[in-house]
C-alpha cells in the first residue's frame, strides 16, 4: 500500500520521528512510504528515512505545485495520502481527490497552527477547514486537543474524525549509550533536569532556566541539559543563565539521536511548552521510567490521566509551582519503585506502539 505523508522539511520532530516509527513497523508490513515536503528541502531524516526504505519527494509552494503535487500523486500511484501539516491540509486532501486517491487524511498533530490569528488568517482557517470537511475521508487528532484547537471546536459532529494517538516503542538500554551525568558534570549529589525540545518560541525553554534557577535558591543544586539544537532564543538562555549566576548548571547538548536514552538518565523532564498537540516527549520519558514535570496544556492532561508520573503546572502559576512540583518529582526518583510503576502504567496505557501501529494500520486500510 502507497502512502504519501506531507510535512515542511523531514526534520527532528515529534511528528517527523513518530510517523519514521510506523514506517520502521509498516514497513515489513507491505506499507510503502513517501514523503512529500513543502519547502523543497529534503530534511535532515533523509538518511534514516531512505535506509528504512521511505522515499521523499521535495516539492516547493509555488504557482506551479498544484500541477506537480497532482502529478505526483497519479503517478506514484498514491492509495492514500496522509498531511500532516494543519489547515493547509484542505488545499492537499482536495488535489488528492483530484488525483483521485481513495483514502485522504488530514492529520492534526498541535493545538494549533502557531500563525497569528489575524483576519487573513481566520479566513483561510474557515476555507480550508470547509475543504477539510468537503474532500477528507478521515480527519485525525493525535489528542482531542489536537481536533477542537487544531481543526474544529465541534469536530465530535464529524462522522470521519477521530483520535488517533502516537505511539512509543518500548525503551530498551544500550550499552553504547552517552552517560549523561558525565556530560554535564554533575557531582553524585547533584540531580539533572532535561529539556527536550526545538529551540523555537513555543518550547518556552527559557522558563525551564528560570525553574533551576529556583531550585538553586532553594538548595536544590540541580543541572539542567538542553536537547534540540540552536535557535533564537539560544543566547538567551546562555544570558539568563548568566546573569543568575548558575552558567555552569545549564547545558546545552545540542540536537542529538539518543535523546531517550538521555530522558532515560534524567532524574525528571520538564516540558515548558505553550502549545502541543500530544507531547512525544513525554511519552519518551515516561516509556523509559523517568518522571515529567509539564505544562498543564490539554495534550499533557491527555496523557496524565492514562500514565503515571505527570506533574502538570499552569503557565500563569507562580514560579515557585514549578520549582515544588520540580523538587517532589526529583524526590520521587530517587526510588527505583516508583520509576518501576511509571514504565510499568506507560506499558499498559494506549500510546504503547503496538496499539498506535495497529491503529494507524486500519485506517490506511480503511477499517475503522
Amino acid at each position: 500500500m502507497r502512502v504519501f505523508h506531507v510535512f515542511g522539511a523531514m526534520d527532528v520532530g515529534g511528528a517527523e520521528l513518530r510517523t519514521i516509527e510506523l514506517l520502521r513497523h509498516l514497513g515489513p508490513q507491505g506499507f510503502d512510504f513517501h514523503f512529500v515536503t513543502l519547502t523543497g528541502r529534503e530534511g535532515a531524516l533523509k538518511d534514516e528515512i531512505e535506509a528504512l526504505g521511505g522515499t521523499i519527494h521535495p516539492l516547493r509552494l509555488s504557482v506551479s505545485f498544484p500541477v506537480e503535487f497532482v502529478r505526483l500523486l497519479r503517478r506514484g500511484n498514491a492509495e492514500v495520502l496522509d498531511s500532516h501539516v494543519a489547515t493547509f491540509s484542505g488545499a492537499l486532501v482536495f488535489l488528492a481527490w483530484i488525483a483521485r486517491v481513495p483514502r485522504r487524511i488530514a492529520h492534526f498533530r498541535s493545538d494549533g497552527d502557531g500563525h497569528p490569528n489575524t483576519p487573513r488568517r481566520r479566513f483561510q482557517r474557515r476555507v480550508m477547514v470547509s475543504l477539510i470537511r468537503r474532500f477528507a475521508t478521515d480527519v485525525v487528532g493525535v489528542s482531542p486537543s489536537a481536533l477542537t484547537f487544531g481543526y474544529r471546536r465541534e469536530w465530535e459532529r464529524d462522522n470521519s474524525a477521530r483520535v488517533v494517538t502516537n505511539g512509543v516503542p518500548p525503551f530498551v538500554q544500550s550499552s553504547a549509550a552517552s552517560n549523561l551525568r558525565s556530560l554535564v558534570g554533575a557531582g553524585a549529589a547533584e540531580p539533572v533536569l532535561i529539556h527536550v525540545g526545538r529551540p523555537s518560541p513555543e518550547k518556552n525553554r527559557r522558563l525551564a532556566v528560570r525553574v533551576v534557577h529556583w531550585l538553586h535558591q532553594h538548595d536544590v543544586p540541580a543541572h539542567l541539559a538542553l536537547v534540540g539544537g540552536t535557535g533564537p532564543d539560544s543566547s538567551a538562555i546562555h544570558n539568563d543563565a548568566e546573569t543568575m549566576g548558575i552558567r555552569t548548571f545549564v547545558h546545552d547538548l545540542g540536537a542529538r539521536s539518543d535523546a531517550v536514552e538521555l530522558m532515560s538518565q534524567a532524574d525528571a523532564l520538564i516540558l515548558t511548552s505553550v502549545r502541543e498537540g500530544l507531547p512525544g516527549v513525554v511519552l519518551e520519558a515516561l516509556s523509559t521510567g523517568t518522571p515529567v514535570v509539564a505544562s498543564d496544556l490539554p495534550g499533557v492532561e491527555f496523557v496524565a490521566t492514562r500514565v503515571r508520573g505527570v506533574r502538570r503546572v499552569a503557565l500563569d502559576e507562580p514560579l515557585s509551582s514549578w520549582g515544588i512540583a520540580v523538587r517532589d518529582s526529583l524526590e520521587a526518583a530517587r526510588r527505583k519503585e516508583a520509576r518501576d510503576a511509571i514504565r510499568e502504567s506507560f506499558d499498559q496505557s494506549t500510546f504503547s506502539m503496538e496499539v498506535s501501529v495497529a491503529a494507524h494500520r486500519a485506517m490506511y486500510e480503511g477499517d475503522r
